[in-house]
């Protein structure tokens, strides 16, 4: 059995696999921005479920920002890579992904074995990341889990110009002055990074099939409307998006061992 974990700046996110690469085990917990007690618990976690002891595994497999921490002998693995390989192994179809974290977006060109042949990435400013969707549900007193289903329900969308999180959330707060409708600012919230993400992915040479991944790829309203702006249909990652990067570690291991 071999474990892979993506420890993320948001998410902690940990997966056990067996030889065949079945997920026995799965959890996914906030990062609180300590990843040697998030590393520390998603471990005893997957075993936990799992009913298995430590020295079972035989394989151990990180990835994501914080991949240095997990507390046990483990391989170092480049997100990228393990985002591609998750997504080759979930979804053989995929010959784009396009991946929303917490404080990166990331889109990558696969060939039809899973090798990148290219990508792109922003991890400079949290208007490109799901960070600017936080950002800005904070401002609104929103939660986060609500944003999807009122920005699909909403009757209009506020024009929302600043491609900056901080000025973003100024101009929110002053189109909350104006009377603006809560839902409508969500949308135009959305709607401005579908459109910066659709750009990074449109710098690429798009092939289909194109896949999403990352914790933001379960909002439904934002791959709608990524979908809009790329013309082309954007599958969500299955069984879980948030998963890609640990199974692709995992998988990893799994093939080295």
């Amino acid at each position: 059995m071999y474990v892979g974990c993506d420890i993320g700046t948001g998410y902690t996110k940990g997966v056990l696999i067996d030889q065949d690469g079945k997920i026995l085990s799965s959890c996914i917990i906030p990062t609180n921005a300590d990843p040697r007690t998030a590393s520390k618990t998603i471990i005893e976690e997957l075993l936990k479920n799992s009913n298995i002891s430590q020295d079972q595994i035989k394989g151990w497999g990180s990835t994501g920002w914080g991949r240095t921490y997990l507390p046990v002998e483990h391989e170092e693995l480049s997100l990228i890579n393990c985002i591609a390989k998750g997504i080759n192994f979930l979804s053989p179809s995929c010959r784009t992904v396009i991946d929303v974290g917490a404080q990166h977006s990331m889109v990558i060109l696969l060939d039809e074995k899973g090798q990148v042949l290219e990508f792109r990435q922003n991890d400079r400013c949290a208007a490109g990341s799901g960070r600017f969707i936080e950002v800005i549900s904070e401002a609104l007193r929103v939660p986060l889990e609500k944003v999807s289903s009122l920005v699909l329900n909403a009757k209009e969308k506020v024009n929302v110009t600043s491609q900056c999180a901080v000025f973003a959330e100024s101009e929110v707060i002053a189109h909350v002055n104006d009377g603006k409708p809560v839902d409508a600012i969500l949308a135009g919230i959305i709607d401005s990074l579908a459109r910066s993400l659709a750009a990074i992915a449109k710098r690429l040479s798009v092939i289909d099939e194109v896949f999403a991944s990352g914790g933001m790829a379960k909002n439904s309203a934002l791959v709608k409307e990524i979908s809009r702006y790329l013309g082309k249909e954007l599958h969500t990652a299955q069984p879980d998006p948030q998963l890609v990067g640990a199974i692709g570690a995992a998988l990893f291991v799994k093939e080295k061992s």
